[in-house]
C-alpha cells in the first residue's frame, strides 16, 4: 500500500509542478511579420516583385483577349489562323507559367533570408521575452493542440524585443 502511495505521489509531482508553471506561447509568423525589419524587407521585395507581377497581369489580360477572339471568331478564322492563335496563347500561357516559378522562386528566397537573419535573433528574443515575464516555457502556439486560458500570449512582445534588437 505504502509503495502504491509513493508511486502514485512521483507521478503525480510533475503534473503539479507543471500546473505551477508559467507558460507561455508564441506565433512565430506574427512575431517576425510585426517587425520593422521584416516589413522593409517584405517591403522592398514587392517593389522588386511587382513589374514582374505586373507583367504576370498583363500576360493574363492577353491570354484571355486571345480565347475571347477565338470564341466569337471560331467561325469565321480558317484553319492556319486559328492554329496561329492558339499557338500564340500557348507561348503566353507558358510565359506566364515561367514568370509564376520564378516570383515563386524569388518569394521563397526571401522568405529563406529572413529567417536566416531572424531566426538567432528571434530566439534571443523569446529568451529575454521569458526572463522579463519570468516564464518556465514558452511554446510555438500553432504547435500546441490545446492553449489554456492560463498560457501568456508573447508573440507581441517578442516582436517588440526584435524591433530593439540590431
Amino acid at each position: 500500500m505504502m509503495k502504491k502511495c509513493l508511486l502514485a505521489a512521483a507521478l503525480l509531482f510533475p503534473a503539479l509542478a507543471l500546473a505551477e508553471s508559467n507558460i507561455g506561447i508564441v506565433y512565430p509568423l506574427k512575431a517576425l511579420q510585426e517587425t520593422t525589419a521584416v516589413k522593409g524587407k517584405m517591403s522592398a521585395l514587392e517593389k522588386e516583385l511587382a513589374p514582374d507581377e505586373e507583367k504576370l497581369n498583363k500576360l493574363g489580360m492577353e491570354v484571355q483577349e486571345l480565347q475571347a477572339k477565338m470564341q466569337k471568331e471560331a467561325m469565321t478564322l480558317s484553319p492556319d489562323q486559328q492554329e496561329e492563335m492558339s499557338t500564340r496563347g500557348k507561348q503566353k500561357m507558358l510565359e506566364i507559367q515561367s514568370l509564376q516559378r520564378k516570383l515563386q522562386g524569388r518569394a521563397e528566397a526571401a522568405q529563406r533570408e529572413v529567417m536566416e537573419d531572424m531566426g538567432p535573433k528571434f530566439q534571443q528574443a523569446i529568451e529575454q521575452v521569458a526572463k522579463d515575464k519570468k516564464l518556465d516555457l514558452v511554446i510555438n502556439a500553432q504547435a500546441a493542440v490545446y492553449v489554456g486560458e492560463n498560457a501568456v500570449d508573447v508573440t507581441e512582445a517578442v516582436s517588440q524585443q526584435l524591433n530593439k534588437m540590431k
